[in-house]
């Protein structure tokens, strides 16, 4: 008899220590993307039967799998989903239910992000100078890596800044001595994992254009001057400064690499006449020559100092035939007293 009750007291006590408890649920990482598996775990009331469904952010049940609660009250299953490409991406809901309800969410991202990449200055050729590289995507990143490989270099690695996760920022220098094609590369990945790659080409010149005056007067009396040259490249455009004139821009014959032009001097004097070309990657290059401009003005003073001094020359020389009459004046006289004197004499 004492065995029978201390049984019925042992179940008993069983009864009351078993409490019914809603069962916990969890996920291994918050966010998932294409291919990964959904594994579940939690507590429940320990030796039951948990169901575990899955829906997706349209509200339909995609997945449905059970566990059993082990006698410390925890449950996994595993592998209770598989995610694909085909997958929305949004928010997920994962119910558990033994005596009650549980839910968990978690984030589904199956797409790679879309990538932009921006250089400043905003140009495709660039010469020795820093350039500003600003990545931004249409969602946040968890991993940036950016290089940018000139010729006959080793990819080089570019430190950036997040701003917000979705903009990148990083700089980089044009090393002077590999010109040429160069690329940068991007690769990155979400928050799910999801990875994305770019490539951006951009041309490296270093080398400054030539630009020569090859005909142009020393000195002129014209104002109106014919002014020719050459360059070293393809250039669009001259650009000619002139003194008391605004900047002249000049077209460039890009088959013959020639350009020309007519120009009307302003300032008499010395006239420093500069030739300045510009290439695509800014790098420029200047000639300069010094044409003579005598002007209207400086042939009156000439032309009135020449009359000066043919003046001077005449004043000059009719001093000297005045100067020479009187002489003569005077021998003439002289000769006359002396033919007189001896005819008295005689």
């Amino acid at each position: 008899i004492t065995l029978i009750i201390f049984t019925l007291l042992l179940n008993f006590s069983n009864q009351i220590f078993i409490i019914q408890a809603l069962p916990t649920i969890q996920t291994n990482k918050p966010t998932y993307k294409a291919g990964e598996s959904l594994t579940v775990f939690g507590t429940a009331t320990p030796n039951t039967l948990i169901s575990v469904q899955l829906f997706d952010p349209n509200g339909r049940r995609v997945a449905v799998a059970q566990a059993e609660a082990d006698r410390e009250g925890e449950w996994e299953t595993t592998n209770i989903y598989t995610f694909s490409g085909l997958d929305p991406s949004g928010t997920w809901i994962i119910k558990a239910y033994q005596d009650g309800w549980a839910e968990t969410k978690i984030q589904v991202d199956v797409t790679p992000p879309i990538l932009n990449l921006a250089l400043e200055p905003e140009k495709t050729t660039f010469k020795a100078e820093t350039i500003t590289l600003t990545l931004t995507s249409n969602e946040k990143l968890s991993k940036v890596t950016i290089t940018v490989t000139q010729p006959n270099m080793e990819p080089q690695p570019i430190p950036v800044t997040s701003i917000n996760q979705t903009k990148w920022i990083g700089t980089y220098t044009i090393k002077t001595q590999h010109e040429g094609e160069s690329t940068i590369q991007v690769y990155v990945e979400d928050l799910a994992g999801n990875p994305a790659k770019m490539e951006k080409k951009f041309m490296v010149d270093t080398t400054p254009p030539k630009v020569t005056i090859t005909e142009i007067p020393a000195k002129t009396e014209d104002a109106t001057i014919t002014i020719r040259g050459t360059v070293s490249e393809p250039l669009p455009q001259v650009k000619l400064l002139i003194p008391g004139l605004p900047p002249l821009t000049i077209p460039v014959d890009k088959e013959k690499l020639t350009w020309g032009t007519e120009i009307t001097l302003t300032t008499t004097g010395h006239n420093i006449i500069k030739a300045i070309v510009q290439d695509e990657a800014g790098n420029l290059g200047e000639d300069s020559k010094v044409v003579f401009y005598v002007g209207p003005l400086e042939i009156i003073k000439t032309e009135m100092g020449a009359i000066r001094e043919s003046i001077n020359m005449i004043s000059n020389l009719v001093m000297v035939a005045v100067i020479l009459s009187i002489v003569a004046a005077v021998f003439s006289i002289v000769a006359v007293v002396t033919i007189v004197r001896r005819i008295v004499l005689k």
